[in-house]
């Protein structure tokens, strides 16, 4: 018997619940079991820490978590301290609130005529349901009741009807167990590279210095970074500076909140402290949102070379033909030769359905133009423990491996092309292991950038290289 528990709900509960991965198993559904207590009891009890999810007829998903069992015959309550209530979404909308137990005492109350109950004393904060409920028109009426803020903490919203829109028809009721996700078993390499060492960060560097236009009208590769809110592109900026000084550096402005820090088309080009600078200008840009930010025609425009450095992009009004700042004869360095999408992997299974595909068609755009792409996941050190110890174990990590599939499946895109990453962030030293994740991805992203040229027939092209360059981009083929 399978749920309606989707993986991105996996995910947020159990960054709430703590502890690692978890492995959920439907113990009891409505649908399936009938929606009585006997069942439930019959099906829950004794089974350990479980999670309860309602799914009412509007869209909305609610429920609770507990680590102590369930126990109808005793009657009583139960302490618990770990409990907590939640909310997965309203309306159909993604809404993830967790609203901790604050009166322990009273965390659960186990009795055979109730389902889950969560709360008591002076007011049960969530009693589903006691007896027997019958459907009707594939439907549920829960006839228990909903006390606000008893014994559990409601941040974020003023009273039950903004969890359940005061509709207590439900489509299911599921109860899952939680226990501790078993380890996976030895993952194969998915992308085979060299050891690791110091050695191999600077031939990697030396390579990414040594790749240059052959066309003689540009001097260097326009890239262009494009992903959601905080995902990571303005800190993937600073982290290709902060490799080629030497230092921690923050050039761009960075944030985590619900808007867009990067305001502007911002490029940025990279001095090294000791060695030539790459030839590549990485352009940041505003994070998108649903129905917000950057919109089809005004990414076209960016990638055609019609909208200037550091133009400063207006939510409410996007750029356009009139427009004082709009280039009408772009030239050719002007124009994006690579696009490179930025996909927080912590967040990536969290995106709604509207920037699902306002991402695919912003790929649609770029591949009708011939515009290779490429996929940066950043926040790696967030989906497994043993890469956040050890950035060398990325490419032997089973969860890193399944987050860059799903990134495929989700848009397309061929596994060569999406490179994981980790940013600097709260680093004060430099780390050989975020270097060469960034140089690999950057070098790999430049390579694409050639290729586009090569595909373009141009009659103004240069294809000498000085001996040095050649020898040093060869030996970095090898990595």
């Amino acid at each position: 018997m399978t749920g309606q528990l989707r993986d991105s709900d996996k995910t947020q509960l159990e960054q709430w619940i703590g502890q690692g991965q978890k492995q959920f198993t439907l113990l009891y559904s409505a649908t399936s079991d009938g929606c009585t207590s006997q069942k439930f009891h019959e099906k829950c009890d004794y089974q350990g820490a479980t999670v309860t999810l309602v799914y009412n007829e509007v869209g909305s998903v609610f429920g609770g978590y507990t680590s102590a069992s369930w126990a109808g015959n005793v009657n009583s309550y139960t302490r618990d301290d770990k409990a907590f209530l939640f909310q997965l979404k309203v309306s159909n909308k993604d809404t993830f609130r967790k609203f901790p137990v604050s009166n322990s005492t009273y965390s659960i109350y186990s009795h055979s005529s109730n389902g889950p109950v969560f709360g008591g004393n002076t007011g049960y904060d969530m009693n589903l349901f006691s007896g027997t409920i019958a459907s009707s028109g594939g439907l549920f009426q829960l006839n228990g009741g909903f006390a606000f803020g008893i014994n559990y903490t409601m941040s974020g919203v003023s009273s039950w009807n903004d969890i359940h829109n005061g509709n207590l028809n439900i489509k299911e009721l599921e109860v899952y167990s939680v226990a501790v996700k078993p380890p996976e078993a030895t993952h194969q390499e998915w992308r085979k590279v060299p050891e690791w060492s110091k050695t191999l960060v600077k031939e990697l560097m030396q390579g990414v210095q040594s790749i240059k236009p052959r066309n003689s009208l540009i001097q260097d590769y326009r890239i262009a970074l494009i992903g959601p809110v905080g995902s990571g592109k303005s800190s993937f900026c600073n982290t290709i500076n902060s490799v080629f000084k030497g230092r921690i550096t923050q050039r761009a402005l960075c944030g985590d909140g619900r808007q867009s820090v990067t305001k502007s088309y911002e490029p940025y080009e990279f001095k090294s402290t000791r060695d030539k600078a790459p030839h590549v200008r990485i352009c940041d840009t505003r994070g998108l949102e649903p129905d917000f930010g950057i919109d089809t025609m005004e990414f076209t425009f960016l990638l055609d070379g019609h909208i200037p450095e550091k133009y400063q992009f207006q939510a409410e009004k996007p750029i356009s033909f009139d427009d004082s700042a709009f280039v009408t004869k772009p030239e050719l360095s002007n124009k994006v030769h690579c696009v490179v999408f930025v996909l927080d992997v912590s967040t990536l299974l969290k995106l709604d359905s509207e920037m699902i595909a306002k991402i695919k068609s912003f790929r649609t755009l770029t591949m009708r133009k011939g515009i290779p792409q490429a996929v940066i996941l950043t926040k790696i050190d967030l989906l497994d423990k043993a890469v956040a110890q050890n950035l060398e174990t990325v490419y032997s990590s089973n969860a890193t491996a399944k987050t860059v599939q799903k990134a495929c499946d989700m848009f397309g895109f061929s596994k060569q092309y999406v490179f994981p990453v980790k940013n600097y962030g709260d680093e004060l030293m430099m780390d050989d292991g975020v270097n060469f994740l960034a140089l690999f991805a950057l070098r790999q992203i430049m390579y694409l950038s050639r290729d586009y040229f090569d595909n373009q027939s141009t009659d103004s092209t240069d294809c000498a290289n000085t001996e040095e360059g050649h020898d040093l981009e060869a030996a970095s083929e090898s990595i």
